[in-house]
């Protein structure tokens, strides 16, 4: 009885990097755009 289990694991650097990369963009984007909106708003509430 010889029995023999092969798993082959590919792994995709390019693919882990640009969702890493397109993953922090959104995340920045979302900060920056939640700060340009808030202070957009202070902004605004103190005119009247």
């Amino acid at each position: 009885m010889n029995r023999e289990a092969g798993v082959e694991v590919k792994v995709d650097v390019t693919k882990i990097v640009k969702y890493a990369c397109i993953a922090a963009t959104v995340i920045i984007g979302i900060i920056f755009g939640g700060k340009c909106i808030s202070a957009y708003i202070e902004k605004n509430s103190k005119v009247e």
